[in-house]
């Protein structure tokens, strides 16, 4: 039995080197990480503060403390769509997430009753294409085996950017060879040497990307996604509409269970769930109870296009077997 999640292997196409057409952000920026190009965001328009959800990762924050930009937490409602007391100000921005890849109408709608004060967040969502005069970024690492990698929607000066320096693909080749316990070992390396600095995306990830067949990833995360969803829906307590969400390619499937599930119990069993994300639980910010649950309970499980019908059954079949 093959496990099932973790980060990706080397993105390698079977039986295609070649270009597989016009590049699928091709009206973007080619950055190498989503933190830069949300520090590239605020380098550019200077806001004089930042709203954000409070269930969103460091990665997110870090940018902020290193301009000096203040900023400040908001919540998310059961649907996980902002709960504000307020619009965004002249000279602020407000960045809205969309979770999982499935919330694309809720931070478009955000967008347009917020105008230019806007950012939206899809490193969730990499196959929502956003416009060149609004903010919007997201992350290919996250959705493909690709060492960096991240496309910048809106009207900043990405050219002259210093190359990436994160391009080494050793875990991804570990990955793709079987050496698990190595790949992951390297893998936490180079995610550590990844910084909030604007920079090129690599020729390396560039040519990588080129050669995916887009449309049929997608189509394979929809149908996984879609699987899962007949399989455990009925389990799932999460408040957002998740039965009609084809076309989307979304990054995960958003299980919330009734309890707390034993993570360790599913990789005993070759499945593999990270957590989104573990440092909300000790921000010293008071309040956010819900948050801090969402982010210790949340299962997002692994939908990429790695996988087929057998393993989602198989992935299905051993959640059950462990919420027992």
């Amino acid at each position: 039995m093959s496990a099932i999640g973790g980060f990706l292997p080397l993105e390698v196409a079977p039986g295609r080197l070649e270009s597989c057409g016009e590049p699928y952000h091709a009206g973007a920026a080619a950055l190498s990480s989503g933190r830069g190009c949300w520090h590239l965001i605020l380098r550019t328009c200077r806001p004089a503060r930042v709203l954000l959800p409070f269930y969103i990762c460091d990665a997110v924050v870090k940018p902020l403390t290193a301009t000096g930009t203040p900023f400040e937490f908001y919540p998310i409602d059961r649907a996980f769509q902002p709960m504000l007391n307020r619009a965004p100000l002249e000279g602020e921005l407000l960045l809205v997430v969309n979770y999982f890849g499935v919330q694309t109408a809720v931070v478009t709608a955000a967008a347009e009753r917020h105008a230019d004060r806007v950012v939206v967040d899809d490193t969730q969502a990499f196959f929502h294409r956003g416009r060149s005069d609004a903010w919007s970024f997201n992350s290919a690492r996250k959705f493909f085996g690709v060492p960096d990698g991240a496309f910048l929607y809106g009207p900043a000066n990405a050219d002259q950017l210093p190359p990436s320096d994160i391009a080494d693909c050793d875990h991804l080749r570990m990955r793709l060879a079987g050496r698990d316990g190595e790949a992951w070992e390297q893998f936490k390396q180079h995610e550590a040497r990844i910084g909030i600095e604007p920079r090129a995306m690599s020729p390396i990830t560039s040519g990588l990307l080129a050669a995916v067949d887009m449309t049929e990833a997608r189509r394979r995360r929809d149908e996984n996604f879609a699987a899962l969803h007949v399989r455990l829906g009925a389990l799932n307590t999460i408040a957002l509409a998740l039965d009609d969400v084809a076309g989307g390619g979304p990054m995960s499937y958003p299980f919330l269970p009734a309890s707390d599930v034993d993570r360790g119990a599913l990789a005993r069993r070759g499945v593999y769930v990270p957590t989104l994300w573990p440092e909300i639980e000790s921000r010293p910010d008071r309040g956010f109870a819900w948050e801090r649950r969402m982010a210790r309970r949340l299962l997002p499980l692994p939908i990429d296009h790695r996988y087929a019908a057998d393993d989602m059954d198989m992935l299905a079949r051993t959640l059950l077997q462990v919420l027992r």
